[in-house]
């Protein structure tokens, strides 16, 4: 359970650096066309990752939930929930409309343009934070 729980955390946080550095790097390479390759394989693992994050928050938020917990562990724990519903709810929008072969024309175009950033830092966010939690064991 041990070397599952780390693989699920390197994942997590392979993930968003991953993400970062694509982000940064898009303008760098990118030809101006539709067409994102790099992200469109990315997309994939931020799916998995998204699922990943949203079941951590439920997990988590279930288990402080009828107990009496500190101000800190409680803020933490909202922020990853709620942050995960968002991030969820956001990512599988412009992704299932990005999968859609009629989406990259007109507002769709300037949708993905402002949506894809927030997401992807979004996800950074939370992926690094989850995966730091699940690699110590859940203790902060």
């Amino acid at each position: 359970m041990e070397i599952a729980r780390r693989i699920v955390a390197v994942f997590l946080i392979a993930t968003a650096i991953a993400v970062v550095v694509n982000l940064a790097a898009t303008p760098l390479y990118h030809d101006g066309s539709a067409d994102y390759t790099v992200w469109e394989i990315l997309n994939y693992f931020m799916a998995v990752g998204t699922v990943i994050v949203l079941v951590v928050g439920i997990l988590r938020k279930r288990a402080i939930g009828g107990t009496d917990v500190d101000t800190l562990t409680y803020l933490r724990t909202s922020v990853v929930f709620y942050g995960g519903i968002v991030l969820a709810s956001l990512f599988f929008w412009e992704w299932f409309w990005q999968l859609n072969p009629d989406s990259e024309t007109g507002d769709a175009v300037t949708s993905h343009l402002i949506y894809f950033p927030i997401v992807d830092m979004m996800y950074a966010v939370l992926a690094l934070i989850v995966g730091r939690r699940i690699w110590s064991g859940g203790t902060n």
